[in-house]
C-alpha cells in the first residue's frame, strides 16, 4: 500500500512539474517601455505601479525631461530600471557617421551624468538605425539600438555578426489602414484610435503569445488618461504575460545572430503629422495625479 502511495505521489509531482514547465515556457516574457518628452507626471504614476508591481521597465525619455527631472531618473536608475538614451529630432537612417557618433556620445554623457550610470540602451526618432548608428555604438561601447519592429507582436534581438552592438526590435502591429508602428498608445492615437480600439490590438497581441513583447507607453498619455491607463492595467494584470526587468527580460530573449545585411529593417512610419480623433486633453485624466508632483517635490514618491 505504502509502495502504490509514493508511485502516486511520483506521478502527480511529474505532472505537476510538466504543467509548472509547460507554464513557465508558454507565457510571454514581456517588458514595458516608457517613453516621455513632455511631463512627469506619467512617469511617476507609471514607476507607483510597477514598484507596487516589482516589475521595472526600460525608460527613455527626452533629453529636457531628463534635464527638468533628474533625480527621478537617478532614482529610477539605482531601482533597476534602465534609462536610454535618444536623440529625437530626426531619424538617424542616412544620417553622416560623424553626426550620429556626436549625438549619441552627448546622450550618453547626459545619462551618466544623470543617472550615474552608464548608457546601455539607445534610440534614435522612430527608432531608426543603419550601418553608421552600428559602427558608431561599437566606437561608445554601447550595448544596445532601438529598431522598429521586423516580427510582427514578436519582439526580437538581432546581433550583427560584424559588430558588438545588438538591435532591440520592439512589438509592431498593424491597424486598420493606418499602416504598421510600436505596440503603443501613442502609436494608436497618432493614426486616430482611441482607449477601446487600443484595447482591442493588446487583446489581440497577448493572444499571440509571442515568446517575447514590448508593451510601450507614451508616459503622458497612457500614465495620466484613464481610458487608456485601463487597457495597460488590464495587461498588466494578464497571465498571459510574465512581465519583468530590462535585464531579467534580455536574459531570456533567444538571440538571433547573422550578418548585418541579413537583419531585417522596417523604415515604415505612416504619421510622422499625428491625425488623433481626439485631443490628449480630452481624455479623462487620472484622479489625483497632480498630488504626486506636489509628494515628488518634498520627498520621492517611491523611496
Amino acid at each position: 500500500m505504502k509502495k502504490f502511495i509514493f508511485l502516486i505521489l511520483i506521478i502527480l509531482v511529474v505532472i505537476l512539474s510538466t504543467v509548472f514547465y509547460f507554464y513557465q515556457n508558454k507565457t510571454t516574457n514581456g517588458m514595458i517601455m516608457l517613453i516621455e518628452f513632455e511631463k512627469i507626471e506619467g512617469v511617476l504614476n507609471w514607476e507607483r505601479e510597477l514598484d507596487n508591481r516589482g516589475i521595472g521597465a526600460l525608460v527613455k525619455v527626452q533629453d529636457n525631461v531628463l534635464e527638468e527631472y533628474p533625480d527621478v531618473f537617478k532614482r529610477l536608475a539605482n531601482k533597476g530600471y534602465e534609462v536610454a538614451g535618444g536623440y529625437d529630432i530626426a531619424p538617424f537612417w542616412d544620417m553622416p557617421y560623424e553626426e550620429q557618433y556626436q549625438y549619441m556620445k552627448e546622450a550618453q554623457e547626459l545619462i551618466y551624468n544623470t543617472t550615474g550610470k552608464e548608457m546601455r540602451v539607445f534610440g534614435s526618432r522612430y527608432f531608426a538605425y543603419d550601418e553608421n548608428t552600428l559602427k558608431a555604438a561599437d566606437a561608445l561601447g554601447i550595448e544596445y539600438i532601438l529598431a522598429r519592429g521586423t516580427q510582427g507582436v514578436k519582439a526580437a534581438v538581432y546581433a550583427p555578426e560584424e559588430y558588438k552592438v545588438k538591435i532591440i526590435s520592439v512589438s509592431n502591429i498593424v491597424f486598420e489602414d493606418m499602416g504598421s508602428g510600436s505596440l503603443c498608445d501613442y502609436s494608436l492615437w497618432a493614426r486616430g484610435a482611441d482607449a477601446n480600439d487600443f484595447q482591442k490590438v493588446v487583446n489581440k497581441s497577448l493572444s499571440e503569445n509571442a515568446e517575447n513583447l514590448i508593451l510601450v507607453s507614451h508616459a503622458y498619455l497612457g500614465g495620466t488618461r484613464q481610458e487608456w491607463w485601463n487597457v495597460y492595467q488590464n495587461a498588466l494584470n494578464s497571465n498571459k504575460v510574465n512581465w519583468t526587468s530590462f535585464d531579467s527580460w534580455i536574459s531570456k530573449v533567444k538571440v538571433s545572430s547573422m550578418s548585418n545585411k541579413d537583419i531585417p529593417i522596417n523604415k515604415e512610419v505612416k504619421y510622422v503629422a499625428p491625425t488623433p480623433a481626439k485631443a490628449i486633453e480630452d481624455f479623462e485624466p487620472i484622479p489625483n495625479l497632480n498630488q504626486l508632483l506636489k509628494e515628488e517635490e518634498f520627498c520621492p514618491v517611491c523611496y
